[in-house]
């Protein structure tokens, strides 16, 4: 076999033929580099198509990273605030006891002493579990999210969020509820003098003046000059107002709650039965009608008709 390929050229207008011969080991070396030469720019092409996606893949992924972290840090932020809510409405709860003064079991609202920085609805170390669980990683721009671990987490963290502000607003209603309550028996409970002078006679036993015997003197004598303005002590609805034996013209209001407050020896009155009083209303003046030593104001406190010491209840 021979060892050469014979390789002729005919030109179109000579009649010279060349020859060129081409050893055949040249032939197989060719065939090997062309085939090399397109396997490595076929690996080259692959590679770089590869790289390509690959980077758009990444890019991809970062741009959902980044936007994951801003939905992330928005969520935060949201809870942060809703945490900030929920511990001021604890903070105005706790305000709010205090100030009214909260002992009604009916709704278990009554709350014992507190430990030094304890709050209502905390453990023993008076620290609410409000941190949040995935907050620490924000910062960290470049280290992967676990997208599906992190919206679980969020969603547990909501969530929790979500029945704490239920269980305070809850409270603050039923503090409101009492606290309203208390706001109608305070207004409806009498504080105030109901006239001005200097009290002859205080609540308990003395010397009738007209017998010389002790008896029981169930209110206060404020005395003062005719005509002194008597004022309701608290809101109220009158129920009397005529002459009554030997307290003469008498007023007597009822405040609710089974309190009633009784004025005798007036003078005369600025109101009749049936009559809503508020607290500072002029409901008649001092006089000395009845059994009485002189112009003065006898001033009675009954709660379900036991007579009590009105200085109890007056608080100016």
């Amino acid at each position: 076999m021979s060892r050469f390929f014979t390789l002729m050229i005919v030109p179109d207008r000579s009649s010279q033929v060349r020859r060129v011969r081409i050893p055949r080991a040249w032939i197989g070396y060719t065939i090997v580099g062309i085939a090399s030469v397109f396997a490595l720019v076929s690996f080259m092409l692959i590679h770089y198509f590869g790289m390509m996606q690959q980077m758009t893949e990444n890019r991809r992924l970062r741009e959902e990273n980044i936007e994951l972290r801003t939905q992330m840090k928005a969520t935060h932020a949201k809870i942060e605030e809703i945490t900030d809510t929920v511990e001021r409405v604890d903070r105005f709860a706790m305000k709010l006891q205090a100030i009214t003064q909260l002992s009604d079991t009916g709704r278990s609202l009554a709350m014992g002493p507190l430990q030094p920085g304890e709050r209502p609805d905390e453990g023993p170390s008076g620290q609410h579990e409000v941190k949040f669980a995935v907050g620490e990683a924000d910062d960290r721009e470049d280290e992967p999210i676990d997208s599906a671990l992190s919206a679980r987490l969020l969603e547990a963290r909501l969530q929790e969020l979500a029945t704490e502000a239920q269980k305070k607003e809850q409270r603050v209603r039923d503090l409101e509820e009492y606290s309203l309550e208390q706001r109608t028996l305070l207004a409806t409970t009498p504080s105030v003098w109901p006239a001005r002078g200097w009290v002859t006679s205080t609540f308990g036993v003395r010397v009738d003046p007209y017998t010389g015997g002790r008896v029981m003197h169930k209110g206060l004598d404020i005395a003062g000059p005719v005509g002194t303005q008597v004022l309701s002590p608290a809101e109220g609805v009158v129920i009397y107002a005529a002459t009554r034996g030997g307290y003469g013209k008498t007023v007597v209001i009822d405040h609710g709650y089974g309190v009633q407050t009784h004025y005798g020896h007036l003078l005369e009155f600025a109101v009749q039965a049936a009559d809503k009083v508020s607290r500072g209303q002029v409901i008649g003046s001092v006089g000395n009608s009845g059994r009485s030593t002189g112009p003065h104001l006898h001033y009675e406190v009954r709660i379900r008709g036991i007579p009590q010491n009105p200085r109890e209840y007056i608080l100016d």
